[in-house]
């Protein structure tokens, strides 16, 4: 008998409670560093929801400061969360997150009720983010053979979609090729 998996925690960060327009950078700052602080406090293995329901609209720039400097801290491992979400958003909120990360080539994982989506995407990440969903527990060579592209491809892949959150990454039995092996899952 398989032992339980247990859930990993889950942090609900509500950000309509910094009101229903945003805008400014220090505003934004304020507000990424109330979310880095609660992160902090709940540790590495904890998923973190960013809800922005009943936020209308935000400025680029604030989106920049708070989302798009948060997300830098994940890609650079300087803030670590077992996986990030994005919930709640709008038209409005969802171009200016999309505008922010693709100018900073970062991608985002939303939720909003049809599934997971990515955010600031490229194509290439999109397609790549849809062979996970897909597949659903994977190596890199799963993944490089349903793409048709190289392991290293497939890797350098699956490291942009763990640095965003979007994917899990743990580490399986020593291949018998002699190196480390990594399994990849969606994040919950």
């Amino acid at each position: 008998m398989k032992p339980e998996k247990t859930m990993d925690p889950v942090l609900e960060f509500a950000v309509k409670q910094f009101g229903t327009f945003l805008a400014t950078r220090g505003r934004a700052r304020a507000v990424r560093e109330s979310l880095e602080a609660e992160i902090a406090a709940n540790g590495a293995e904890t998923a973190v929801v960013i809800c922005l329901a009943g936020v209308d609209a935000m400025t680029i720039s604030f989106a920049d400061e708070f989302l798009g400097r948060l997300y830098s801290s994940l890609a650079a491992g300087d803030l670590i969360a077992a996986g990030v979400r994005l919930s709640g958003l709008n038209e409005e909120t969802r171009e200016a997150v999309s505008i922010c990360l693709e100018r900073r080539d970062l991608v985002a994982v939303a939720n909003d009720g049809g599934g997971a989506t990515l955010v600031g995407r490229t194509e290439v990440l999109q397609e790549t983010f849809a062979a996970v969903l897909r597949l659903g527990e994977l190596r890199a060579l799963d993944l490089a053979e349903a793409l048709s592209i190289t392991p290293q491809n497939a890797n350098n892949r699956l490291k942009r979609l763990v640095e965003a959150g979007a994917v899990q990454r743990r580490q399986a039995a020593v291949s018998n090729r002699g190196g480390r092996e990594f399994v990849y899952t969606v994040c919950a």
